[in-house]
């Protein structure tokens, strides 16, 4: 792999796999057709505002990596964030209570947040 492909932001493909998904399990998890996922992954189409946030949560990306994934120039926004009451409540419902509790990859900690926010049993307002 060449330095070059090294900075290239993932693509919304390489998100998806990375996610474990396959284009017909993200169009039954988002309630689309699996054509509208083919549409967005070759840049023919781009998601509706809310169908993106169904899109990042399901993939565990940031509304900024999506727009990256999809070549969207995103310089100049803001990076997004989880606010200190959502790690709290993240730490919370793991039962990590110690930094020594947290597990070595970030990626087991991504999955629960967004099955915890599904259920939205807390609202940061």
């Amino acid at each position: 792999m060449n330095s070059d492909s090294q900075n290239e932001p993932p693509t919304l493909k390489t998100l998806r796999e990375s996610a474990d998904l396959t284009q017909p399990q993200l169009s039954q998890r988002l309630g689309v057709g699996i054509r509208i996922i083919g549409d967005w992954e070759s840049g023919r189409k781009m998601p509706r505002f809310d169908n993106a946030i169904a899109l990042a949560r399901e993939l565990g990306a940031s509304l900024k990596d999506l727009a990256k994934s999809m070549r969207m120039d995103v310089t100049a926004v803001a990076d997004d964030g989880m606010s200190l009451a959502q790690l709290k409540a993240l730490c919370k419902d793991l039962n990590i209570k110690e930094i020594d509790d947290l597990p070595d990859d970030w990626k087991q900690l991504r999955r629960p947040r967004f099955d915890y926010d599904k259920r939205q049993i807390t609202n940061d307002q």
